[in-house]
């Protein structure tokens, strides 16, 4: 009984560190809020207990991020990691975790994407491909790549749009144009925008309110606001 019961609890270790290798070798480096998101620990020892153990093998790293407006623990995959879950489907060695390519606004943009691909996910979503990886790359030809795309429990691909930061009206008529066209295509069917607060999600609306055309192949397109497009914000109003 004592033999069955180290011999699961073993089993279940080693797929806490496959799921997290396999999750960093998508992401290249989180955080710890993220992680215990992609884990559902109801305590930090469990999460902290992983991380050593997987730094300890060699195959993360851990890496301090000082600014002057942050100081956040960050842990990245190693070469030795992405070994580790590598397969056959991949053409190309995925890119290890290099901290000096860190910037305070990529930091950000990279959560933000991955709680919001968690969080599909736990809803039943599937198949995530990051907007900037050679996956997405080699399959879409569209000028304007969103951040991810992921695969609902209906089999509807959605693209994934996080707006830290609002852009120019100019530059959301030349992103529509760009969906419109896959839509076409049917690599993706809607545009999910997911803001940081309610108020960035009301100045999201309003902009998109405002463009009543887009230009596609050179010819104005009457648009009709929102068609498509959803907005979220990762917080509600109190």
């Amino acid at each position: 009984m004592l033999i069955t019961a180290y011999s699961e609890r073993q089993t279940r270790h080693r797929e806490k560190i496959q799921r997290l290798l396999n999750f960093l070798k998508e992401e290249t480096y989180s955080d710890f809020k993220t992680l215990m998101l992609l884990f559902g620990f109801r305590d930090h020892k469990s999460l902290y207990s992983l991380l050593s153990k997987v730094e300890g093998m060699g195959l993360i790293q851990k890496h301090v991020l000082v600014s002057r407006t942050m100081k956040i623990s960050l842990w990245g995959i190693t070469s030795d990691g992405l070994a580790i879950v590598l397969t056959p489907d991949d053409a190309l060695f995925p890119a290890r975790f290099e901290p000096s390519k860190i910037t305070g606004w990529t930091l950000e943009h990279h959560l933000d994407n991955q709680a919001a691909r968690i969080i599909l996910e736990q809803k039943g979503a599937s198949g995530w491909i990051n907007g900037d990886r050679t996956t997405f790359l080699s399959r879409y030809q569209v000028s304007h790549r969103p951040d991810g795309l992921i695969t609902l429990p209906g089999g509807t691909v959605i693209a994934i749009e996080t707006e830290r930061r609002l852009k120019t009206k100019a530059r959301y008529q030349s992103i529509i144009a760009s969906h419109l066209l896959a839509r076409t295509r049917k690599n993706w069917i809607y545009v999910f925008y997911i803001v940081p607060d309610p108020q960035k999600k009301r100045g999201l609306e309003r902009l998109f309110d405002s463009i009543r055309h887009v230009i596609v192949n050179h010819q104005h397109i009457r648009w009709k606001p929102a068609t498509g497009m959803s907005f979220a914000s990762t917080r509600s109003t109190s």
